[in-house]
């Protein structure tokens, strides 16, 4: 009897989903080194296919159009971001979190530095009003926001951050810090990028840390206990 004969239904189904993930990777990682090396405008469905090892017609049949292929990109990179700072920040709150952020932020540049410059490039592409393809890159920043507010949020209540911050603020702020300190690096790969993001550690609990938490941990106690 055939191997093909034997093969359950479930396991041929497994086989073909990790072959369109396998074939998904390599387009992905196609069209990141193409956006790259030849910007946006030179990307194109049929070379993200060919780099890849398949043909246009795979690429124009998973993807659509050069937008739902950039829009693909730029999930698949913002996913990876996002997930990477939720391991490394786990149960963290307050400054602790924010220093386990920034330390993942790092090291996904370091690992994944063209992904982060692909990311980039699309999220600046969409404040273009003449570009083809834009981006909804308000998802991403405002995730980002919602996490590092929860967490100033947390440390508050923990009594580990200045109460009278506010944590929507505090989030913004760290947003525009991080993608400065970013651009300002891939714009000049010979900036100091460890150093910057020491710095920021450092005006960040200069900042935050809760200069008397005794005195706020007494005022947590006395409303619990009225």
């Amino acid at each position: 009897m055939s191997k093909a004969a034997t093969d359950s239904p479930p396991s041929a189904r497994r086989r073909q989903a990790d072959r369109v993930a396998l074939s998904d990777r390599r387009l992905m990682d196609a069209a990141i080194g193409l956006i790259v090396k030849v910007g946006i405008r030179g990307t194109t469905l049929q070379a993200v296919g060919e780099l890849a090892g398949y043909s246009r017609g795979l690429a124009t049949h998973r993807f659509g159009s050069k937008a739902g292929l950039f829009a693909k990109v730029l999930q698949e990179a913002s996913v990876d971001w996002l997930d990477r700072v939720h391991v490394a920040v786990g149960e963290r709150v307050g400054v602790d979190a924010l220093m386990a952020a920034t330390d993942a932020a790092e090291v996904f540049i370091r690992e994944r530095s063209e992904e982060v410059r692909a990311m980039y490039l699309l999220w600046f592409l969409s404040i273009d009003p003449s570009a083809e393809y834009k981006s909804n890159i308000t998802i991403v920043h405002k995730a980002q926001r919602r996490d590092v507010a929860q967490w100033v949020k947390a440390g508050q209540t923990a009594g580990t951050i200045d109460p009278d911050l506010d944590p929507m603020r505090v989030a913004e702020q760290y947003a525009a810090s991080m993608v400065g300190i970013i651009y300002q690096w891939l714009a000049n790969s010979k900036m100091p990028l460890s150093s910057m993001f020491r710095q920021l550690k450092a005006d960040l609990k200069i900042r935050l840390e809760n200069k008397a938490p005794s005195e706020t941990l007494k005022r947590q106690k006395a409303i619990r206990a009225v």
